[in-house]
């Protein structure tokens, strides 16, 4: 039990500080933080804490996708992320924006962030312990529809960049970016991680 839970914690913790990256870098964004950024601003509330609505709402459609009784569970793991996602742009990167001068170091902290998304995504569905709504959805369409989760998860993020659009988000060249490689990313590292994970 003690090395799920250190995968599932390294994992989030990595994806949470991969997503405070792209938001810092204003290179774009993942279609889904995109909608969020906008909530945020316009109510007050801070990104993490729309993280875990947003979240709860995910639950439900999951419970309504696969027919099953919603995966509560999945609670603690929202919670957890929304935290950690505030700690890290709101304590430990609150001045990031003020190092990235330059279009190339936004890039190059865009590209790593990405990266981040990619690995700790990737490490944290591992163990199998409850996941984020987000990624159950992911996993939810994989199940229902016989896809690979590259495809299930660009399916979601075309669907997040509509609305993103709809409601006025920043949508740039960084989210397309995002939307074309980030399946392929945690693909790759989720069964890197599995085999770590078995062998370890």
């Amino acid at each position: 039990m003690g090395k799920k839970i250190l995968f599932y914690v390294v994992g989030i913790s990595i994806a949470c500080l991969g997503v405070t990256f792209i938001l810092k870098s204003n290179a774009g964004a993942g279609p889904q933080d995109v909608v969020l950024m906008v909530l945020s601003e316009k109510s007050g509330l801070t990104f993490g804490t729309w993280v875990i609505i947003s979240q709860g709402l995910f639950l439900l459609f999951n419970s309504l996708l696969l027919k099953k009784r919603p995966e509560f569970e999945s609670v603690i793991t929202m919670i957890f992320w929304g935290l950690v996602v505030d700690f890290w742009m709101e304590i430990v990167f609150y001045d990031l924006e003020l190092f990235l001068s330059t279009a190339w170091l936004r890039w190059v902290c865009f590209l790593l962030g990405v990266l981040l998304i990619g690995i700790g995504v990737g490490i944290y569905l591992t163990p199998n312990l409850p996941r984020m709504p987000y990624d159950g959805m992911m996993v939810a369409l994989c199940e229902r529809f016989q896809l690979s989760l590259m495809a299930s998860r660009t399916i979601l993020e075309i669907t997040f960049i509509i609305i993103g659009v709809l409601v006025g988000g920043n949508i740039g060249a960084g989210t397309i970016v995002l939307v074309v490689c980030i399946g392929t990313i945690i693909q790759f590292f989720n069964q890197l991680s599995r085999k770590i994970y078995t062998i370890s």
